[in-house]
């Protein structure tokens, strides 16, 4: 016999367990759990009518009975949907099944839950299987065992229900799908690092180094610093803009990425990284530092090697040695036949990789001291501008240098950068036209824009993971 879920509730034993779920120290109040929740059902008989309205009085949710007349809902308008009904034979309805292979719940939370008489197994897993587009959350079942008084049931939804708003409840407080996105977004592209993404002690964490990690409100830190986050800052994420496509078949390939791990919701244009107001005294996240095995100097330099790129040898963390190879086998290709990358190869300065130092100006380290930048610099050419600072430096006003005055690479040397996870310092305010380096979670978030084409393309084989 398979074990019961745990939401299974029985009346004889319903007071003694309530108490057990009650007594939990619920640290946020039902209007800040779950955000706008919407009943999808269908109800073969009044108990579990009964129960999938008790349900929504507690969680404050609206009501589709899918047998009804009126039409679906916008479910862009609700952040949980709560899914169920009654068992038909100990299966999910086969109008219910039905309903639920045409609907998209486009990354809502979904808690499916069902009501029986017969002691059914977990159904958990055949929800999951019927649901699309979901962010799925295990739910449970209410055995009716001979009959149940409306006040039984009540208390069976009332105990039920309050578990599963205090999960929801501490998910938001964790940052909600911005947290899960995120850690997912970090787990998938350094794969090689990180383990998977897993919701535990009230935060969306994963695993580095067998060292829990925890998001910490954005601020990325080991099990042993979380109960100090207020010493540390969140972690800079911003979106980085492409260069837009010329045509259709030249969609970012980070978009396919993009679309399985962060919420279509937030891809519609509700999602937006953040930006800082630095707190005086704060510190940096180690995140980089660990995921690079860069803590010190000497730990830095064991993880660098040397490569030859566009004819020069470079020093470079080992990790990035591959995309790096994909990188130089499209500009060679690019040069057979584009006149403006021939040139550009051929007024190539130089090409430097690690250096142990920080961003000028700076505390922070510099992606250099981990080895997964590089700068290549032109021969100086009268009258264009490379770096911000340098251009300051000639008392020049760096703010109103125009673009087509910098020295830009060509378009598709740039490009052949961002498709292997690279992003290009020209594209910062305080232009760095020289510079690129590896943070191909920025070129993910970047697909988001409210501006994004609607298609999609296959990612780039290999670009960016497996690190």
């Amino acid at each position: 016999m398979r074990k019961l879920p745990a939401y299974f509730l029985l009346p004889i034993t319903l007071v003694f367990t309530g108490c057990a779920l009650l007594q939990k120290d619920h640290t946020v109040s039902p209007d800040e759990r779950t955000g706008r929740n919407l009943l999808i059902y269908f109800a073969e008989n009044k108990d579990t009518r009964r129960m999938v309205k008790a349900i929504a009085r507690i969680t404050g949710g609206e009501l589709f009975d899918i047998a009804g007349k009126k039409p679906l809902p916008d479910l862009f308008d609700y952040e949980t949907f709560f899914v169920g009904g009654s068992l038909t034979a100990g299966r999910i309805a086969a109008p219910l099944e039905d309903f639920l292979a045409r609907t998209d719940f486009m990354d809502g939370r979904v808690i499916p839950f069902w009501t029986t008489r017969d002691a059914a197994a977990d159904l958990n897993n055949d929800f999951e299987a019927c649901i699309r587009g979901e962010r799925f959350l295990r739910g449970g079942g209410f055995l009716f065992t001979g009959r149940v008084k409306v006040k039984q049931l009540e208390e069976m939804a009332g105990i039920w229900t309050e578990a599963v708003l205090t999960d929801l409840g501490l998910r938001r407080a964790a940052g909600g799908d911005h947290a899960e996105d995120t850690i997912k977004l970090f787990s998938a592209v350094y794969n090689g690092r990180l383990g998977p993404p897993v919701f535990q002690d009230g935060d969306w964490t994963f695993e580095m180094d067998g060292i829990r990690w925890y998001y910490a409100q954005g601020r990325f830190l080991p099990q042993g610093d979380k109960d100090r986050m207020e010493m540390f800052r969140p972690q800079f994420m911003y979106r980085y803009s492409m260069e837009a496509p010329v045509s259709p078949d030249e969609l970012s390939p980070w978009q396919d990425m993009a679309n399985q791990l962060i919420s279509r919701r937030q891809l519609s244009g509700s999602y937006r990284p953040y930006r800082l107001t630095l707190s005086a005294g704060t510190i940096r996240s180690p995140l980089f530092e660990t995921i690079w095995q860069a803590r010190t100097r000497e730990e830095a330099f064991s993880r660098q090697q040397w490569i030859d790129f566009l004819g020069r040898s470079v020093q470079i963390h080992r990790d990035i040695a591959a995309p790096l190879g994909r990188v130089e086998a499209r500009i060679q290709e690019l040069a057979k036949s584009e006149p403006e990358v021939q040139g550009w190869l051929k007024n190539l300065h130089s090409i430097t990789g690690w250096n142990w130092r920080n961003v000028a100006g700076s505390e922070n380290r510099s992606f250099h001291a981990y080895g997964v930048a590089v700068d290549l610099l032109m021969k100086a050419q009268a009258g264009m501008e490379t770096y911000w600072q340098w251009t300051a430096a000639k008392g020049i006003d760096w703010h109103s240098v125009p673009v087509e005055k910098r020295q830009n690479p060509p378009s598709g040397v740039i490009r052949a950068f961002e498709e292997q996870g690279f992003i290009w310092g020209g594209r910062w305010q305080r232009y760095d036209t020289m510079h690129f380096e590896y943070h191909p979670e920025l070129l993910i978030l970047g697909t988001g824009r409210d501006d994004r084409s609607s298609q999609t393309v296959q990612i780039a084989s290999g670009s960016g993971r497996n690190l």
